[in-house]
């Protein structure tokens, strides 16, 4: 196994597609697929399975996929430290998080940069998962924390976690305080969503239409704030992730649904520019890391706990 092999392992993975990533890394198909066999022989176990969206990286893949993208971010730290910086942080961290997440995280992270990386200054930019990753692969922003994104050889995206979607209904006319709703009847309800473009509204088309249903779009609103308004005033109903609903818990005009048969949930990414001259050091991505599944798995307790107290 040597970092090539991870890299091109990487890129199958990211693209979905042998024969897509062969003409991004300027191999044959054949060449691909022979590496991706000796991998796969060396580690005794398959790392891909075709679907209809394509190649989808198995459980051991996953687990493979993850740890290349340390070892490579490892790799692009070596000049850094060649050149004897070491791991010494930038002056300023410019961090991409989508509306829900800058709500709720923000805080606890600059509080966390302030606490154990003092001399990093951060600022945040809030926008849709597909601005993010323009901005990460132009150079604007550092690193953006993502929902799912269609993958660009620009942006190096690294699992992070999965957050569960709620249903979030105004004070009258919806499904009873605390109770679940079936996805199936999601779909006959008028939602405010963020967009087409919005990775929520897409994962919420793509969970309906396995079940042959599509969204009821009442409004598109660009703006968690203003979505929820509208969603207190009695003008629809809204599909929100949980890091979005959290600051929900106490609100009386407000009520949240769990989404079952079958549950939503939207994977989350750490997106890093793919050739960037000052990558992100070992200790600022643990850090960013750490902060953000600490913080999902306190809103998780605290949301569930209100769902749960209102059955």
């Amino acid at each position: 196994m040597d970092i090539k092999q991870l890299h091109n392992f990487c890129k199958v993975a990211e693209l979905g597609s042998l024969t897509a990533a062969a003409r991004t890394l300027d191999l044959t198909q054949a060449a691909l697929s022979r590496q991706l066999a000796l991998l796969e022989a060396e580690l005794e176990v398959e790392l891909f399975r075709r679907t209809g969206r394509g190649l989808v990286p198995t459980p051991a893949g996953q687990r493979l996929l993850e740890q290349a993208h340390l070892v490579l971010q490892q790799v692009a730290l070596i000049p850094r430290a060649v050149r004897g910086v070491g791991d010494a942080v930038r002056g300023h961290l410019a961090l991409g998080l989508p509306p829900s997440l800058a709500r709720t995280i923000v805080v606890p992270l600059v509080e966390a940069f302030q606490a154990h990386i003092p001399e990093a200054v951060m600022r945040s930019v809030d926008g849709l998962s597909a601005n993010l990753v323009e901005l990460v692969a132009g150079g604007k922003l550092d690193c953006a924390i993502v929902y799912s994104v269609v993958p660009t050889d620009k942006v190096v995206l690294t699992p992070l976690a999965d957050e569960a979607l709620y249903l979030v209904s105004g004070p009258a006319g919806g499904p009873p305080l605390g109770s679940s709703v079936p996805l199936a009847e999601v779909a006959d309800l008028p939602l405010i969503t963020a967009g087409q473009d919005n990775a929520v509204h897409q994962t919420l088309c793509m969970g309906l239409a396995r079940l042959g249903r599509k969204p009821c779009v009442a409004h598109e609103i660009a703006n968690l704030t203003a979505i929820l308004d509208l969603v207190r005033n009695g003008h629809g109903y809204s599909v929100i992730p949980l890091s979005g609903v959290h600051s929900c818990i106490d609100d009386g005009l407000l009520r949240l649904h769990r989404i079952r048969r079958p549950a939503l949930q939207i994977p989350l990414f750490i997106a890093q520019p793919a050739r960037a001259e000052d990558p992100l050091t070992v200790s600022e991505l643990n850090l960013l890391r750490n902060v953000v599944l600490e913080q999902l798995s306190r809103f998780d307790e605290d949301v569930e706990g209100a769902v749960a107290a209102h059955r």
